[in-house]
């Protein structure tokens, strides 16, 4: 089995150039979005992305190295060459397939987001809608995710923005937002890691949501050709579902 966290060298330096040229793949990460990426109690980072990355770099014949960024800052990473992938629970949107290219691994179009309140959901609340009307119509979600992207179509409900879905659900716990908007894989995680949220779900129709991708430059055809092999060989194998099973119970 791999010794995934305790072998990662994790990175704050720049890196110039193509690192993909050397023996290292250099991955960028938000690592407060579990169950995707998080930090856990011995400070190692752990989740369902770090385990796809060990996979990729292993197939690849690369040294695995971590690079922790803030989320809207990996595509730019990316353009930059200073890192060679974002595995980092990235949907694929078509403004996101407009810069970089995107290859699928886990999950399909997804038909709603998740609404996730403390203690109770308020009872005039049945849609994100109805938030609009409370006393404090405020919803924390993550800076640069889709639930951000989606929540500007609602300009009467108030959008706080967070680095990572762990600090924008303890912005509700604190009172200060009503509830986070999360995809529904990690409103799952959080509410069986924090029982005392209730989470509602939203139909989003309109989000053009079509999965999680990992992210490559469009200019590394080599890598694009490589990575969608070894992802692919992960789905032949199984190996990807048992992941999928192991961080959100079943497969996706």
């Amino acid at each position: 089995m791999w010794q995934f966290a305790k072998n990662v060298l994790v990175v704050t330096v720049c890196f110039c150039g193509a690192a993909f040229a050397g023996d290292e793949l250099v991955v960028g990460m938000e690592c407060g979005y579990p169950p995707f990426e998080s930090v856990d109690g011995d400070g190692e980072i752990v989740g369902f992305d770090v385990e796809i990355a060990h996979c990729l770099a292993a197939k690849l014949g690369k040294r695995l190295v971590i690079k922790e960024m803030d989320f809207d800052s990996e595509i730019l990473s990316l353009s930059q060459g200073k890192i060679d992938l974002i595995i980092s629970g990235m949907n694929i949107t078509p403004s996101r397939q407009k810069v970089i290219h995107m290859v699928p691994y886990h999950g399909a179009k997804a038909p709603s987001l998740s609404l996730i309140f403390w203690s109770e959901i308020p009872s005039t609340v049945k849609s994100l809608e109805d938030i609009a009307s409370l006393p404090n119509p405020v919803v924390s979600v993550g800076v640069g995710t889709v639930s951000e992207e989606y929540l500007f179509l609602f300009p009467q409900i108030q959008a706080r923005s967070f680095q990572g879905a762990l600090a924008a659900l303890l912005d509700v716990k604190f009172g200060k937002s009503v509830a986070t908007l999360v995809e529904s894989d990690v409103a799952l995680y959080l509410h069986q890691c924090h029982p005392k949220t209730h989470v509602l779900e939203i139909p989003v129709e309109t989000a053009q949501v079509k999965g999680f991708g990992i992210g490559i430059n469009k200019e590394n055809a080599e890598l694009i050709k490589r990575v969608e092999a070894a992802v692919q060989e992960l789905q032949t194998t199984g190996a990807l579902e048992n992941l999928e099973t192991k961080w959100f119970g079943g497969a996706s």
